[in-house]
Order: structure tokens, then sequence, then C-alpha cells
């Protein structure tokens, strides 16, 4: 998670005005109290209000967001959180835990628009079932996925 707050950190930092000033009022709407500081439940009632992913309200990944361990998200956490929403960073539709690094993504479903269906690496390494409508041979890494879009491959330089 703290690779995720440098990564938003670099966009705030890099952004315009406008985006700083949409991401200042994302915390002040969470920060009502004025101190800085989100507790969980408002994070859980604001989180269930703008209808975000269910798996997203919970207290674990409130505590994966809360990287001091205040028991508060701070200005910075609530970045990360920001960040997370925006890029909309997927949850594991399989153990449902949200997915930090690399995850596998059904590309049957991505390419005919339907709902995305990603998975986290430990699932998609257990040999059990996928509890999906699609096999693995359908499931790319968010590497390839990326370079599946690019119209024109780049060129393969070897040293």
């Amino acid at each position: 998670m703290e690779a995720l707050g440098e990564v938003a950190l670099a966009y705030y930092n890099s952004g315009t005005d406008e985006e700083r000033r949409l991401f200042i009022q994302f915390f002040q709407s969470m920060d009502r109290d004025g101190t800085g500081r989100v507790s969980y439940r408002v994070f859980s009632d604001f989180m269930s209000l703008q209808a975000h992913d269910e798996n997203m309200c919970t207290r674990d990944f409130f505590n994966q967001l809360d990287i001091d361990g205040s028991g508060r998200l701070d200005f910075m956490e609530v970045l990360t959180l920001y960040y997370i929403l925006k890029s909309r960073r997927p949850i594991c539709c399989r153990c449902k835990i949200f997915i930090t690094n690399e995850y596998f993504t059904c590309m049957m479903c991505f390419e005919t628009g339907s709902a995305a269906y990603s998975i986290c690496l430990e699932c998609f390494g257990d040999e059990g079932r996928l509890n999906h409508r699609h096999d693995r041979s359908y499931f790319v890494d968010n590497f390839v996925l990326l370079e599946s879009l690019r119209k024109d491959p780049l060129p393969n330089y070897q040293d």
C-alpha cells in the first residue's frame, strides 16, 4: 500500500490545480470535523454512500490504507484511497481482497466490455476453480493487458 501512496503523491504533485482541488474537495467531504483525520466509521459511511465496491468498505481495507496504524486516515492515506478509486484498482473476484500488485484479468470479459473479472496472483495460481465462466487460457496479467492495448507493438531491442 505504501508504493500506491507514492504513486498517488506523484500524480498529485504533477497534477493540475483543478485535479488537486478535486482531491482536496474529496478529502474535505470525508474529513467533516476538520481534524485532518478520517475515522473508520466516517470512511465506511462515505464509501457505502458513494456506491463503491462493498469490499472497499471493510475494516480490513481501512486498515490496509491506515499505513501509520493510527486508527484514522490522514491526508496521504486518503490520497492513496483517491488514487485507488480513480484508477479503478481491482478487488480479487475470488477471495475479495484488495489487489495491491500484479493480478490477472479475463480478456474475454475485458474485450466485450462486460464487467471486469480480475483475480489476485495467489488465486490464479491456485489449481482450484476460478469461479468464472471462462477458463484460465483467457486470463492475462495486468502488464500483458496494458500492452495488448497498443495498436503497434514496440520494437524488441536487444543489447
